[in-house]
């Protein structure tokens, strides 16, 4: 974590307040998994010298764009092709629109404001994240993909998909690639803190 840097406890149920109406509309489990992911990141946070006044927002917003979005060819797509539907680059787009809305309206800092919009324009497509030398960008994308490891992980699935064989599928991707996913020495630990104790999340 950057010294000096911090989010209030009021700050953050300010920005779950705002979210919440957009991530309560979205695909099933997407606040479960929000309240995950700003979970994971945090402990990213005390690991690596990331901007929580970045990364934490950035989280609490990031999947607000699923409101906005039919996503049926994201449930449909294969695996290894689910990350290039028309739903995930659409609901990046809506995201970071609302992203720019959220942090306008309750004031956050504008050079803040514009690193988080332009994190979750990219949040979901991880060779952009992989070419870019942005810190906090990669936490928010390791936080956010860490989730699909763990038993929680596994419940949602099923309320998405609804099909074995899709998430048997998605597994195969994922344990395929789960090390090419994460670069953070941080993210890689809780990884396999998640996989070799089959947690969905972890308790802080």
């Amino acid at each position: 974590m950057i010294p000096g840097k911090s989010i209030s406890f009021d700050q953050e149920r300010q920005l779950w307040a705002a979210a919440l109406k957009y991530l309560e509309r979205g695909r099933p489990g997407d606040v479960e998994h929000t309240r995950r992911v700003v979970a994971y990141g945090k402990t990213l946070l005390d690991r690596e010298p990331g901007n929580p006044r970045v990364v934490v927002p950035a989280l609490i917003i990031h999947d607000t764009g699923w409101s906005k979005v039919d996503f049926s060819d994201f449930v449909d797509a294969p695996a290894v092709d689910k990350k290039d539907t028309a739903s995930v680059r659409l609901h990046m787009h809506h995201g970071a629109n609302i992203a720019r809305e959220i942090l306008e309206a309750v004031g956050w800092d504008p050079a803040a404001t514009l690193q988080i919009v332009d994190i979750i324009a990219v949040h979901d497509a991880p060779e952009k994240i992989r070419a870019s030398s942005n810190l906090d960008a990669a936490l928010v994308f390791e936080a956010d993909w860490l989730d699909k490891y763990g038993q929680a992980s596994q419940k949602r699935y099923y309320e998405i998909f609804s099909d074995n064989g899709k998430i048997e599928e998605l597994n195969r991707y994922l344990e395929k690639n789960k090390f090419v996913f994460f670069r953070s020495e941080a993210a890689k630990g809780l990884l396999s803190e998640i996989t070799s104790k089959g947690k969905g999340c972890i308790h802080l």
